[in-house]
């Protein structure tokens, strides 16, 4: 009896989850070829809105099933291109509005500009 109580439990706290699902909008590789940023959409079901991420990978990395690691954003759009290997420019939209903001991440520095 106790296991399909534990068993009832486990089902009802599953079902209230929803999985994400990492959309790529575009991948650019650093001018070294050891890196790339992933701009993506992280889209995590009906409670969650358009949304714009990114994140910095060695190049033969997959893109994780999480959030990004340089910037998230709910509005507008984002760009970015690597000025050198150590260096990154993002623009964005006038009307983006950040939820996380990086202006480094290991040895990259980041650097943000409005479209």
């Amino acid at each position: 009896m106790r296991r399909v109580y534990i068993a009832c439990i486990l089902l009802l706290a599953l079902s209230g989850c929803e999985p994400c699902s990492n959309d790529i909008i575009s991948e650019l590789v650093s001018p070294d070829g050891n890196r790339k940023i992933v701009i993506f959409s992280r889209n995590c079901g009906a409670t969650t809105g358009f949304n714009t991420q990114a994140t910095i990978l060695k190049k033969n990395q997959s893109l994780p099933d999480d959030g990004g690691n340089i910037f998230i954003l709910d509005q507008g759009e984002a760009t970015a291109e690597w000025k050198n290997n150590a260096e990154i420019l993002v623009r964005v939209d006038s009307s983006a509005r950040f939820f996380k903001k990086e202006s480094a991440l290991n040895d990259v520095t980041i650097f943000y500009q409005t479209k």
